[in-house]
């Protein structure tokens, strides 16, 4: 099952894999998907569920590692969903994944949901049964005396005010109460729910003459002695336990083979105004601001090869050298890796450079048949190019993208590229 994510499309190297693994039912026998679309990935899913977007459902997003400071933030409903209702167990709830997944063990009868599943008293026959309880471990923090204060009244009347418009089957107070075992951690919850979350003191970043990070502490080791343990599980060779620069390897620790005939070095970034797969659909920033994104290539590059400003080129290289995808969904449609040149001084020669972001051949960007009814796409959303299918390949594991051996981060930064004029 598939929930908040688009592999085909955001995975280097690996999407032809994925698309042709996804289609064969040998692989992969059921694919059921919950999106808010159909995407790139969870168009070729034998079930879509419907979810809710952020601004619709609850969840616990992460912060950031470089954040120095305890922060937990909290996602909660604030807009009525778009969703059909459906009824579970006498429970009305938008349809959305915990609502799928709670139908689907009680039809099946399993443990660990329904009445007292989380103690006697406690049940779990809601998503907020869950996430209220989760709120509260975080409102009484990780020690005796961490906790929150309690709202008072005049928290209690805004925190109703502001879910006033909610329809009964995301929001009754009483309900939401019953959650939580007593008035106390009600209005421990409230404090959190008002605030979005749980935020450290901003003080509490510095101390007196450096960053204080509260996970490093006071000393920053620059050996680690888990990681000097550890071996290579295809090579054997233990894996060094300080910093160090020795090029670029597959996963057997040999050296990348870098062909002559591609001469370009590739990477990509992200766009301050964008961020992950989902940004194509914000037009008043996305789309507004850059409607396509383009190849950056140097002045002197630009001239060897006879380029000129936004002329079309596709990329290639060793790894997929027609520079396509094929999606084989049904329409026989092929994605090129073509986009127009963007010449600028500020990049060095011999690096070509793609922002994220761009080139979806689904998301809204193509027309879909639902219920016989026809749904046109736009076409804004399609523009520009993803080189995501063009990066380079691991030649041991030879379906997976280059990673590093230590962390397990996808590399985006390794892969050669030849420049063909269009």
């Amino acid at each position: 099952m598939l929930h908040k994510g688009t592999p085909a499309l955001s995975i280097p190297g690996g999407n032809q894999f994925i698309i042709d693994a996804l289609r064969d039912p040998d692989k992969v026998p059921l694919f059921i998907a919950s999106d808010i679309v159909i995407g790139e990935t969870s168009m070729y899913a034998d079930y879509i569920i419907p979810d809710l977007t952020y601004l619709e459902r609850w969840g616990t997003p992460h912060v950031t590692p470089d954040v120095p400071t305890k922060t937990s933030k909290i996602r909660q409903p604030v807009a009525k969903p778009l969703t059909e209702e459906t009824e579970v167990g006498g429970e009305k709830m938008p349809i959305c994944l915990e609502t799928f997944v709670i139908a689907v063990v009680t039809k099946l009868g399993l443990s660990g949901f329904g009445k007292d599943a989380l103690g006697p008293g406690m049940d779990l026959t809601r998503p907020e049964d869950w996430y209220l309880k989760e709120v509260a471990n975080i409102a009484y923090g990780d020690k005796k005396g961490d906790e929150v204060p309690d709202a008072g009244e005049k928290e209690l009347a805004l925190f109703r005010k502001a879910r006033r418009h909610l329809p009964p089957s995301i929001f009754t107070e009483k309900r939401w109460r019953k959650v939580l075992r007593s008035d106390e951690e009600w209005r421990k919850v409230v404090y959190v729910l008002n605030r979005g979350g749980r935020f450290d003191d901003y003080g509490k970043a510095y101390g007196k003459k450096t960053m204080s990070y509260h996970t490093l502490g006071s000393m920053f080791h620059l050996f680690a002695e888990d990681v000097a343990k550890q071996r290579n599980s295809i090579s054997g060779k233990y894996f060094s336990g300080i910093p160090t620069i020795g090029g670029e390897f597959d996963a057997a620790g040999r050296p990348l083979a870098r062909p002559k005939e591609f001469p370009f070095r590739l990477i990509t970034f992200k766009d301050p105004y964008s961020g992950q797969s989902r940004t194509i659909s914000n037009y008043w920033g996305n789309i507004s601001l850059r409607p396509e994104n383009k190849v950056l290539i140097n002045t002197r590059d630009a001239k060897s090869l006879g380029l000129e400003q936004d002329q079309k080129v596709r990329l290639v290289s060793p790894y997929n050298t027609e520079g396509k995808l094929f999606l084989r969904d049904g329409a026989n449609r092929v994605l090129d890796i073509v986009g127009k040149v963007q010449i600028v001084e500020g990049i060095r020669p011999g690096v070509v450079a793609v922002s994220w972001h761009y080139g979806h051949w689904a998301y809204g960007s193509n027309d879909v048949v639902v219920d016989g009814k026809k749904i046109k796409g736009d076409r804004r959303r399609g523009a520009g190019l993803c080189t995501n299918h063009i990066l380079a390949v691991d030649p041991i594991l030879k379906n997976v993208c280059i990673t590093d051996p230590i962390g397990g981060s996808a590399s985006y930064s390794n892969t050669v590229v030849k420049i063909i004029p269009l």
